[in-house]
């Protein structure tokens, strides 16, 4: 299920439901994160879920996906929201999951 945020400049996010996701996106997080260290680490995971997320933007920014450097471009509150909405992703991505319990995606209940 896609999702739209809304950021605080106005502009709008889509977000491509994590259920689609593939190994090779889980890896370009990982390789982006292990090229850092410390505090810059956690800042290129968030990054790399960002950017394998985005599905398209109103922002006249190329997509993270194709330039990740755009996200710097963002003003704080626009990159604020939309960490904190993939960090809610995040343990889904790289979860273990039960078989009895499924894989519910964090999108699927949001109210937004």
């Amino acid at each position: 299920m896609l999702k739209v945020i809304k950021l605080p400049s106005g502009n709008t996010v889509t977000l491509r439901d994590p259920k689609t996701l593939k190994v090779k996106d889980r890896r370009k997080m990982i390789e982006a994160a292990n090229e850092q260290t410390g505090l810059l680490q956690n800042l290129s995971m968030v990054d790399g879920l960002i950017a394998v997320l985005i599905e398209s933007w109103t922002l006249d920014l190329i997509l993270p996906s194709i330039m990740l450097s755009s996200l710097w471009e963002l003003s704080l509150p626009d990159y604020d929201t939309l960490a904190a909405e993939v960090q809610k992703i995040q343990d889904f991505i790289f979860t273990n999951f039960d078989e009895d319990k499924g894989a519910d995606s964090p999108l699927d209940s949001s109210t937004d």
